[in-house]
């Protein structure tokens, strides 16, 4: 019942108390405190969010009750316990020794198997538990006394606090959870805080949460990382044409028998009795006046791109140390959280001068995790060669698993670039794969070189903040090659 409440959204509907009082007996208080309790729809909202957190909760939450249900049943009573109970007031002490009746009841019930065939045979020996009429009338009476909720709410206290410090621990870390388990797929995690703080890379995974955060307060950076991985269908202009699929433009007016695009006047007859008649013979002779629609239509064969693999080019040169590397790094680890997320192959390939490259690899044939957390803390400096960046992207675009990838390059926008065999080769390359490049140009005047081979150019700016946090990305320009959109 509460892995439904919790675990799948499904509220669990008690259509007969009676018959729930039966199989399940002091539970039935218990489980409507804790579902009106305040932390309950803060433990909804998390495990909305994160099954794995949902089944941390669980792990938490069950053992905790079953812990309850024995102590308060005399089981486990220790000698501090008792003396506590004997500074009850008479009042609070008598609810008590109900509860703790209704609950020897309730265990009893149940470890003498399954409840419900011990409600079918209905057990008649009175020194057994008399399950149905007596422990429905006993869990009634208990629930009935004045005091019940306080003293319920007072039981369940401790319960209640473990609760809302879970719910506190997730909204601070459940994103550094869920980014490990898409980085790290084949280990569990507890989605304990200590287990955070015990780990070898913890210093990693503060820089993932600082870098996460950053994203998160840049709406502009979230708004192109999330175009750059939904692309999808993006046909070449020479394969659009205007036809009658098309719906955004009004050819003409002609006769059909289309009411979906009749002229007013045509409705109009439809509120009078006699050209009501002449309505109908008009549309079954297709001499209704209605508008001729056209508009933009893919009119080739389909070539719908699959949601396909991603390389990210990263310039880690001197020129952008500081800010544009907290940039780049917040827009890698958010494009690498949303391909994982969507099963989709990535490949990081950060680049300066001639020798100083890298590849990281996070793709079903290579989990290179440690080595992408790595790349966090990798502080960028050195000089700067596009040349052998564009060889290693459209090396990586010729292997299997990332054939038809999209490509982002991320840099400052100083690209110089010699070699036009490569750019030449880029080009055929881009044609037969049907690939996309995107620039994000940080801080800089213009693409440079990547002008020439990128499809969509993003020009951003990066402000200080107040607090001198990394500051805010803003975005100044947004271009693509064919010059269909040129937003400023």
């Amino acid at each position: 019942m509460i892995a439904l409440e919790i675990l799948f959204e499904q509220p669990y509907e008690i259509k007969d108390a009676e018959r729930f009082i039966e199989l399940f007996g002091a539970f039935y208080p218990i489980f409507l405190a804790l579902r009106n309790s305040g932390p309950w729809p803060g433990l909804q909202k998390i495990t909305k969010r994160s099954r794995g957190a949902g089944v941390a909760c669980l792990k938490l939450l069950l053992p905790l009750i079953y812990d309850l249900m024995e102590r308060f049943s005399g089981a486990k009573n220790s000698g501090s316990e008792k003396e506590l109970f004997m500074r009850l007031d008479a009042e609070t002490g008598a609810i008590l020794r109900e509860f703790e009746k209704i609950l020897k009841q309730t265990l009893l019930l149940w470890a003498g198997g399954n409840p419900e065939d011990l409600v079918a045979r209905n057990v008649q020996s009175s020194a057994q538990v008399s399950g149905k009429s007596d422990i429905y009338e006993a869990v009634l009476n208990f629930m009935q006394k004045d005091g019940c909720q306080d003293f319920l709410d007072g039981m369940l206290e401790g319960l209640y606090s473990r609760m809302q410090e879970f719910i506190s621990e997730m909204e601070e870390n459940l994103d550094l959870f869920d980014t490990l388990a898409l980085l790290f797929p084949g280990r569990s995690w507890s989605y304990s805080v200590k287990e955070l703080k015990k780990e070898p890379f913890y210093v990693q995974l503060k820089m993932l949460k600082n870098y996460s955060a950053f994203f998160e307060k840049n709406p502009d950076l979230r708004r192109i990382v999330n175009f750059i991985g939904r692309r999808e269908f993006d046909p070449p202009s020479d394969r659009i044409r205007y036809s009658p699929f098309g719906k955004n433009r009004i050819q003409t007016v002609r006769f059909s028998d289309s009411i979906n695009n009749l002229l007013p006047m045509e409705a109009a007859k439809l509120l009078n009795p006699a050209l009501k008649r002449k309505f109908y013979a008009d549309m079954l002779e297709g001499k209704l006046l209605s508008y001729q629609l056209l508009g933009k239509h893919y009119t080739g064969p389909p070539r719908i791109k699959p949601r396909g693999p991603m390389i990210t080019l990263v310039d880690t040169s001197g020129s952008m140390h500081g800010t544009p590397q907290t940039l780049a790094k917040s827009a890698v680890l958010a494009m690498a959280k949303l391909m994982l997320a969507q099963q989709r192959d990535m490949k990081v390939i950060l680049f300066a001068s001639t020798s100083q490259h890298l590849e990281i690899e996070l793709s079903s044939r290579k989990k290179m995790s440690e080595r992408f957390l790595n790349f966090l803390l990798y502080t960028f400096g050195g000089g700067t060669d596009f040349n052998t960046a564009l060889a290693s992207g459209l090396r990586s675009l010729k292997e299997k698993d990332f054939q038809g990838a999209d490509l982002l390059f991320i840099t400052d926008g100083k690209s110089e670039i010699s070699d036009e065999l490569v750019l030449a080769r880029w080009e055929e390359a881009k044609k037969k794969y049907n690939a996309k490049v995107y620039s994000l140009i940080v801080g800089g005047s213009g693409a440079g070189g990547l002008a020439e081979i990128s499809d969509y150019t993003y020009t951003v700016e990066m402000e200080q903040d107040n607090e001198g946090s990394g500051g805010r990305v803003k975005l100044i320009k947004c271009e693509t090659r064919k010059a269909e959109t040129n937003k400023t």
